[in-house]
């Protein structure tokens, strides 16, 4: 079983990144909201960075339920996720 170095076992781990990816996401709600709201296209940029940093945890999250073949395959899942904020603030711009 994978442990962590504190001790604490991989359902502890997955349970903290499920957590950070919840609270990104709400960040993410928020933010978007408010740029809306204002007409921020900097404040929407910022927002759809939470909206990856979401979606790259719960990629993570679901990854530690994997194979290791399949875990190997999450880096070209981050990549392409990596490229969506980029392409978001073009449009806004």
């Amino acid at each position: 079983m994978f442990q962590t170095p504190d001790g604490s076992g991989r359902a502890s781990l997955r349970r903290t990144v499920l957590i950070v990816a919840s609270l990104n996401l709400a960040y993410f709600g928020i933010e978007f909201a408010v740029a809306l709201g204002i007409g921020s296209v900097s404040l929407f940029a910022d927002s759809v960075d939470f909206l990856e940093d979401a979606s790259v945890n719960l990629l993570i999250w679901a990854a530690f339920a994997w194979s290791l073949k399949a875990r190997a395959r999450v880096g070209m899942g981050l990549a392409g996720i990596l490229l969506i904020p980029a392409l978001a603030t073009l449009w806004a711009a």
